[in-house]
């Protein structure tokens, strides 16, 4: 067994707790953008309108644009982001934002418009600050404050140190201008931030202690920054003998100098001071909130101040007023400034108030109004941003996007006994003197007395929310009450992961997958397929149904085997068809529908094309060419067609009125150079206006008689065969009008989502509509006629997109397939002419290029405005997105001004080595678009490893893997009666099953997701595996109004607690256990046991115990472990808990009440029950600073067996064997052993270093176990058990032999078996036998897995982790070795372990271009091959849930 312990550590879902959030010009001049961070995850949003009726009462009542939040970017930072701010640089067109770091770490991004990524501008460094005159204990978080005129920055190092950061206001460099490091030196050249510097503000005022908060104010000469601080320490518990220690000053900056005279101070303020806020122009000053009250100042003004409650009377001799009808508190609260003189506040309790200043003609403040607007969700940032939207960032719950507008108070309210207007002062608020609009009037009696009657009220409505499954409490792994059961055996896919999120009301269940799992509706055994489509068709005969859903419903379904055609008529049956005009001799290389609303249908065969009305044959092209046709791609109403030597032909529907249909197909070969080899081509129907070139190129359909001409044969030089001669203007009008209302394969039809205010898929146009539809399509971007192109890959080489109908070459991109991070245009002169006169042995020099399989360049995102070019090249798939860019030094003509972005997308599709490609059966097309599957657009990508590639209408792309079914060679859309809005696939054993996407689930996050709301707290879960049900611990928050004490006869009484109405109470939590049930995640009824008052559930878990002497069976218990909480006072005594679930006869109508808690045991302890599991069928339960082990006899009764002391507290334990592993909050783990026969627990060994353990579990992998443990500081601990080691000293302690830190605090572990079966090959996975993924949530609603490696492996992943830390550019200039570094607030004697690989990096590998792959494989002696094969092993194995 070795001793040494490596590992893999890898981030599988993104954080989604928002933490920070600002709304500036970062991406565009013309437009803002929000920018949120989450942990290390920094992603950017901007405000999207769009125009979409679900009804005609809310059309009529509503008829504004909806607004949403779509996605631009996200980025993955290798540091948590601890503030972030913006600034306009002087000269710049957008905004830079400043990042602070731990470790005083501070970088400058900006965004860069030609590669559409961000690019870092600067970096600063304070370490050296924070370690001079022994501050290193003392360091604070890094906060950022801006100076509002944009002349610096302010960056907090220590309790009492502060960094300033100079902007400089010279002209700058240009927008490309990278700056390096300027924290040592000035720069020589020209730069955008001047020499940064700090200033320990001791020396400034020698009674600071601590720095409380800082900001700087408005309408000053220079930079004034106003430092709110602490000149002696105290506490709620000393304020009777010290208060009001809190004090302000602002000290002018002179950067050049570094000169800060002190220009205004304050002294004694409420010792409960938090937060300043800058008040803006007109008004100035600053707000101060304290958790009891509220202050305003300003130089040389007379401070006012209102208490919020009551408990102000004793704790501060500061002058306050009581605020009249407002009882908080203003502790964890966040502000904003919507106006210059209103405010948005969201409580601690998540309630939304308006503060409204109150301003007389002096402009100082004379009264605060406060407005309860809102109750919401329990907030971490407030940003306002325009036309009356406001973004509220949570931790605790879903972030939410809310408008709010002005509701005017009605000016018929007057005060009882008002006086005359004569008399009245007029009291102006700052709106007043800012534009001069009178907003109304308010009232001042005397000299100090204003009526709080306010100057408006806000109405609040949600726009749009984004997910939060943090922080993540505590998870269970349960079975899904809706597989299908064709799955049901398949341990690794049987699985979904409920886990705990949220806090108070905005408590909730997240229900996890890891995969899609398909509800299937039938199953057929047609072997022998290769390919199959889906068509609709208006000359069915009869119609399933009548009615909205009728149009959009499939006619047929057509199979194509190897030698022939099957053609099914799809309605309430499928039959097949045996009369019909299609070509069923031949196997079918495409069949899809053309001509808009006629819905005419297209079949192409090797040797020529098939255009049917229905099963009525329209016409017959017979095409004469030396090879069979290979390939066919649609844009309505043109087709392109592509031959196995590289030929290309192109069809257009057209009216025709000699025809009997109407229409005809005529036909024409493109003049495109056939060197080098055309092995894949696809048409593209563009909606989103970013097709445009630099001439006037028009590609749009043919709607005019003028433009037919345009499409006859010989103005391009067109050889065509078999062309009839173009119709008159109408005709051509018709096919027009006709085309656009074919939208209904380009659009996503579906319902609204109810928990998302915006429905994840797009409406159909109504009827009345049809015509005008373009015009209402989205307000976002102008409105552009949609136009055509056709893209087509040179075998090995080029990528090249032509304009349609003219064909003219308007982009190339050169060796495409060796997947460049960017595609920009490299088009010439000079390169058609190469194409046409190859060079003799040119061809050799790329035939190591890998080959170009497929490409698809689809629209996706809202209403298909984003466009996406995917790409299978070889085993890898690209991933594109197009932006437009249009280069300074245009000078040329006719060229498409757009570049395309790689997207890390994270899919790996790599056979096994030992598996040979049986794809010669399956169809060469393995990207499927579909729309409206569930309410979803995307592509569906089949072969081994099939995935979804979904974009919602958030604009994100999410890719979910369906691994159930194995390899899956065809897939189509599927709209019937019997299944609506589903789909068809086949799979490898020639299966055809119909499907549906489970509706429950939501599939535009980053896992199929689903969110409970509990509105409760919840703290534990278990799911008994029996009786598939969950049981959960819950709290409710409620006043405390009586105290518990203890008599002279020591038993307990209560004193109640009679205070005025404006005292704050406070709370204890309530808890309970109940039953709830996976089905609908409903809590089954009287199912619920509540515990007794301040009596708290500190552990749950299920418990396998023998329930006698004489039995081996074991039964599965639910054990509890309680704890009282009533003051310091009162010694804490506990109880266990033992519940059973039973089945009992359910109530009629009520299903879910057949299950039901029965408690069979409950005892009072003599100290806290803080852990508990079952060891060898008895309870190990931690009580006090002991640890028992129980026998459950026949009497139901608890039998002491052994016990043994521990150290401080113990919170979690788990066991396996006869051995557990229990977790310290201060001592870090220990081994403890229980041996049955002889009644005894021991310790084994226990790791002697401190460590404030957060959770811990087992890391196994086949041959021996390791203990995995996460801390305080964010890191992951693996220890070992080696008694040979020297330095354990034979045994008794644990060695540490791997650490990593993470960057988020782990709260909760849980494991499962490594898949040991690839259902893409149907071979096992020998890499990982017998291996375990041990899999963790974070507080940051992040999950992330850990899994043991071998040496060999590790060693040569490792050098490819080393190449890339110095060999890539990493955003805002972090560094990935330094931020995995074990990380330590305290001093430490040991050095860091480390044997953990950072998955998040290496992942990156498989994104990087071949060259780049190939080069840095180079460097460690090994093989690209090699590496992505490690990385596919390791993806394979770990693919649970």
């Amino acid at each position: 067994m070795s001793s040494k312990m490596y590992a893999w550590y890898q981030q599988l879902h993104s954080p989604t707790g928002v933490e920070q959030s600002l709304y500036c010009n970062f991406t565009s001049e013309d437009e803002k953008d929000l920018i949120i961070s989450a942990a290390s995850q920094l992603t950017v949003f901007r405000l999207c309108k769009s125009r979409e009726s679900h009804g005609k009462d809310e059309e009529i009542q509503n008829n504004q644009a909806k607004v949403k939040l779509e996605q631009i970017g996200t980025w993955q930072l290798f540091g948590n982001i601890v503030s972030m701010k913006s600034v306009r640089m002087n000269g710049a067109k957008r905004d830079s934002i400043l990042l602070s770091f731990k470790e005083a770490k501070l970088s400058i991004i900006e965004f860069d418009v030609s590669t559409y990524d961000i690019k870092t501008s600067s970096l600063h460094y304070f370490e050296e600050s924070l370690h001079k005159d022994g501050m290193l204990q003392r360091i604070s978080l890094p906060k950022l404050s801006i100076d509002p005129d944009g002349r610096c920055a302010s960056m907090q190092l220590t309790v009492n140190s502060v960094a300033i950061i100079p902007f400089q206001s010279g002209d700058l460099a240009s927008e490309d201008t990278i700056l390096g490091n300027d924290n040592v030196q000035p720069q020589t050249g020209k730069g955008q931030t001047a020499t940064s510097y700090s200033i320990n503000l001791r020396e400034v005022d020698s009674r600071l202690q601590r720095i409380i908060d800082m900001q700087f104010l408005h309408g000053y000469y220079e930079p004034t920054l106003l430092i709110l601080f602490e000149s002696l320490r105290t506490w709620s518990g000393r304020v009777a003998i010290r208060q009001d220690t809190a004090n302000i000053v602002a000290i002018s900056l002179n950067m050049t100098e570094r000169l800060n005279p002190v220009i205004w101070s304050l002294n004694g303020l409420p010792y409960d001071c938090k937060f300043v806020y800058a008040v803006p122009k007109p008004i100035g000053g600053v707000l101060i909130f304290a958790v009891n009250s509220l202050l305003y100042l300003n130089q040389s003004v007379p401070p006012y101040g209102t208490a919020v409650n009551s408990l102000t009377q004793n704790s501060t001799s500061f002058p306050l007023r009581p605020q009249e009808d407002v009882c908080m508190t203003l502790d964890c609260c966040n502000a904003a400034f919507v106006s210059p003189e209103s405010m948005v506040i969201s409580t601690n309790s998540g309630d939304l108030y308006v503060l409204t200043l109150l301003v007389d003609s002096m402009r100082s403040v004379r009264n605060f109004h406060f407005d309860k607007a809102a109750s919401s969700v329990l907030t971490s940032c407030v940003s306002p941003m325009e036309n009356g939207f406001l973004f509220l960032g949570s931790r605790l719950g879903n972030s939410l996007l809310l408008h709010y507008t002005k509701a005017r108070s009605d000016s018929s309210k007057t005060n009882h006994g008002e006086e005359p207007a004569s008399k009245r002062k007029r009291l102006n608020t700052a709106a007043d003197w800012k534009d001069g609009s009178d907003v109304e009037d308010f009232e001042m009696y005397g000299k100090d007395n204003v009526t709080s009657e306010p100057l408006s009220s806000y109405n609040f409505e949600v726009c749009d929310s984004l997910l939060n499954i943090g922080p993540c409490g505590a998870a269970e792994l349960g079975e899904p009450a809706f597989l299908s059961e064709e799955f049901v055996n398949q341990r690794e896919t049987d699985l979904e992961l409920v886990v705990l999120s949220g806090h108070g009301k905005n408590g909730a269940l997240s229900i996890l997958q890891r995969t899609v799992k398909p509800q299937v509706v039938t199953t057929f055994e047609l072997p022998g397929c290769i390919d199959m489509w889906t068509v609709r068709s208006k000359a069915k005969s009869k119609p399933v149904t009548v009615g909205k859903d009728a149009e959009g419903q499939h006619g047929y379904l057509i199979l194509s085997r190897v030698d022939s055609t099957l053609i099914l008529e799809t309605g309430k049956e499928i039959m097949e068809v045996e009369d019909s005009g299609f070509n069923t001799r031949q196997s079918s290389v495409y069949i899809g529908n053309i001509g808009g609303e006629k819905q005419l249908i297209l079949q192409v065969c090797t040797t020529g094309v098939w255009l049917l009305d229905g099963v009525k044959l329209v016409q017959h092209l017979a095409l004469d060419f030396d090879a069979p046709i290979i390939q066919c791609s649609v844009a309505d109403p043109y087709a392109m067609l592509l031959t196995s030597d590289g030929q290309l032909v192109l069809l257009v529907l057209k009216d025709d009125t000699d025809e009997e249909s109407g229409v005809k197909l005529h036909c024409s070969n493109p003049s495109i150079s056939q060197v080098p080899l055309i092995s894949s081509i696809c048409l593209y129907l563009d909606k989103s206006g970013l097709f445009q070139t630099s001439g006037n190129i028009i590609s749009k359909k043919p709607t005019t008689a003028k433009e037919d001409e345009l499409m006859s044969d010989d103005d391009f030089g067109y050889k065509t065969k078999s062309v009839s001669n173009p119709k008159d203007s109408t005709a051509q009008v018709s096919i027009g009008t006709s085309f656009t209302v074919d939208e209904e394969d380009e659009l996503l039809y579906g319902e609204s989502d109810p928990d998302v205010v915006f429905p994840t898929s797009f409406t159909m146009p109504q009827p009345e509509q049809v015509g005008k539809q373009t015009s209402t399509n989205v307000t976002q971007t102008p409105q552009e006629e949609n136009t055509f192109w056709a893209i087509v890959g040179r075998e090995h080489r080029n990528l090249e997109i032509y304009s349609v109908p003219n064909i003219e070459l308007v982009y190339v991109v050169k060796n495409f397939s060796l997947g460049h991070k960017l595609l920009v245009n490299s088009n010439s002169h000079t390169y058609i002419g190469e194409s046409e006169k190859p060079i003799s042995g040119a061809e050799s020099r790329y035939s190591d290029n890998p080959k170009i399989h497929e490409l698809l360049l689809i629209g996706m995102g809202h209403h298909a405005l984003r466009p996406h070019l995917i790409a299978r090249v070889e085993q890898d798939l690209f991933i594109y997105e197009a932006f437009k860019y249009k280069p300074e030094s245009a000078l040329q003509k006719n060229v498409l001004n757009i570049r395309f972005k790689k997207i890390h997308h994270g899919i790996l599709t790599r056979r096994q080595p030992s598996t040979t490609d049986g794809s010669a059966s399956i169809s060469n097309q393995k990207l499927r678009p579909f729309t409206n599957i569930g309410g979803y657009s995307g592509v569906f990508l089949c072969g081994p490893y099939p995935h979804w590639i979904l974009s919602g209408s958030r604009g994100a792309l999410h890719c979910h893997p369906m691994s159930v079914d194995g390899t899956i060679t065809c897939f189509v859309s599927f709209h019937n009666v019997n299944c609506p809005q589903g789909f068809l696939y086949f799979n490898r054993q020639g299966e055809l099953r119909i499907c549906m996407l489970p509706p429950h689930m939501k599939y535009d996050n980053p896992w199929p997701a689903k969110k409970v709301s509990l509105r409760c707290t919840p703290h534990f879960i278990s799911y008994s595996i029996e009786h598939k049900v969950y049981a959960l611990v819950s709290s409710v928050s409620e006043p405390c109004t009586r105290l518990p004490f203890t008599n002279c006869d020591n038993e307990r009484e209560f004193e109640d607690l009679e205070r005025d109405e404006r005292f704050v109470y406070p709370h204890i939590d309530k808890f309970s256990v109940q039953l709830i049930s996976p089905v609908g995640w409903e809590l089954i009824p009287n199912a619920r046991i509540d515990m007794e008052e301040y009596e708290h559930v500190t552990c749950m878990k299920n418990a396998w115990l023998n329930p006698g002497p004489y039995t081996t069976v074991r039964q599965n218990f639910v054990v509890l472990g309680t704890c009282n909480v009533m003051g310091e006072e009162m010694s804490s005594r506990g109880k266990i808990i033992i519940l059973e679930i039973i089945e009992v006869v359910p109530e009629p109508g009520q299903p879910l009440t057949k299950n039901k808690l029965k408690q069979i045991y409950s005892s009072e302890q003599k100290g806290p029950v803080t852990a508990v599991c079952g060891v060898e069928g008895n309870l190990l339960a931690a009580i006090g600073q002991k640890i028992f082990v129980w026998r459950f006899d026949e009497n139901q009764s608890l039998r002491g067996l052994a016990f043994v002391d521990t150290n401080m507290y113990i919170h979690q334990a788990f066991c396996f064997r006869n051995f557990a592993v229990v977790a310290d909050i201060q001592r870090s783990i220990t081994l403890l052993r229980f041996q049955d026969e002889f009644k005894t627990l021991s310790v084994v060994s226990r790791d002697v270093k401190p460590l404030e353990t957060y959770s811990a579990n087992l890391l196994v992998d086949g041959t021996s176990v390791a203990f995995l443990a996460s801390d305080h500081d964010k890191n992951l601990v693996v220890f070992k058990y080696d008694p040979e080691d020297r330095e354990s000293h034979g045994g008794s302690r644990l060695m540490r032999r791997a650490d990593i830190h993470v960057g988020s605090h782990v709260n909760c572990m849980w494991r499962l078996g490594c898949n040991q079966f690839d259902r893409a090959s149907g071979t096992m996975n020998t890499s990982y036998t017998g291996s375990h993924v041990t899999m963790m949530g974070t507080l940051d609603g992040s999950l992330s897995f850990i899994l043991p490696i071998t040496e060999k492996i590790y060693r040569r992943l490792l050098m490819i982790q080393n190449a890339m830390v110095t060999g890539q550019q990493h955003t805002a200039g972090l560094n990935p070795k330094a931020y995995r570094q074990f990380v330590s607030r305290q001093k430490i004697l040991f050095n860091s372990t480390k044997n953990i690989l950072d998955g998040d990096l290496l992942w990156r590998y498989a994104a990087l271009s071949r060259i780049e792959r190939n080069e840095l494989a180079k460097k460690v002696g090994t093989t690209s091959d090699q590496i992505l094969d490690d990385l596919m092993d390791i993806h394979r194995s770990t693919c649970v849930m």
